[in-house]
């Protein structure tokens, strides 16, 4: 089954109530809950935790973004120190998981970083927390690399939209890498297909990978808002296209 991830803004925590209820009501499975979307997502704050945990009920889907900083995922001891902390903090305020990536580059080579992202997998697990690495999987040089990467550490989802990250375009524009990727996958690890999905987009996308048979689900922001509020219609059409 294919799942429907929500992305939703913790900043007015009064918004979040009722933009989580309606998810919920809805049926959509997961919340990845994030601050300053203005900023590609920060980690929200322990009381928009709490809030999202309360609205989502007993639902096994809240995922929390686990980035302490806006600009690029090459974090300084002190910053993955800080995750360590936001992820415990996350875990006690009711989350089911977590979302985070870190990497580093040389010389325009760019990676993960894999001693910072043990720790963090570690940590989290060690909090029966699933762990979600979000899109600076798009900022990888070589991205079958980092899958196998991600699959070794037993980090369960990745989110990307087969583009380059920093680029506009949706994942109509990355089908091709898309297809390469959950075929790498060899359904170790879902796969979590973002980049500007609304209906029409998340029909293309499934059907052009679902030859495949993939772990696959959609993630969804901006498609299913209006003025910043969940729209009721604008979600149902997503959820009926699964």
């Amino acid at each position: 089954m294919i799942a429907l991830e929500i992305c939703l803004c913790s900043d007015d925590h009064q918004r979040l109530v009722n933009n989580v209820a309606r998810v919920y009501l809805a049926g959509g499975e997961r919340i990845e809950l994030c601050s300053a979307m203005v900023q590609e997502g920060l980690t929200p704050d322990v009381e928009a935790i709490s809030i999202a945990r309360k609205a989502f009920a007993k639902r096994p889907g809240l995922m929390v973004m686990i980035r302490p900083r806006a600009g690029d995922f090459d974090y300084n001891i002190d910053e993955i120190d800080l995750m360590l902390e936001q992820i415990t903090q996350a875990a006690q305020a009711g989350a089911d998981g977590v979302v985070l990536g870190v990497l580093t580059t040389v010389d325009s080579y760019t990676t993960i970083n894999l001693p910072a992202l043990k720790k963090l997998v570690a940590a989290s697990h060690e909090l029966n927390l699933q762990v979600g690495f979000h899109r600076a999987f798009d900022a990888v040089s070589n991205r079958k690399l980092a899958l196998e990467q991600l699959i070794t550490l037993g980090v369960e989802r990745v989110l990307t939209s087969g583009t380059q990250w920093g680029e506009s375009s949706s994942a109509l524009a990355g089908l091709d890498s898309l297809f390469d990727i959950v075929t790498w996958a060899e359904r170790k690890i879902e796969i979590v297909v973002a980049g500007g999905i609304n209906p029409n987009i998340g029909k293309t996308v499934l059907s052009s990978l679902a030859e495949l048979n993939g772990r696959l689900s959609l993630h969804a922001y901006s498609s299913v808002l209006t003025n910043d509020d969940i729209a009721t219609d604008k979600l149902d059409a997503l959820i009926n296209l699964l």
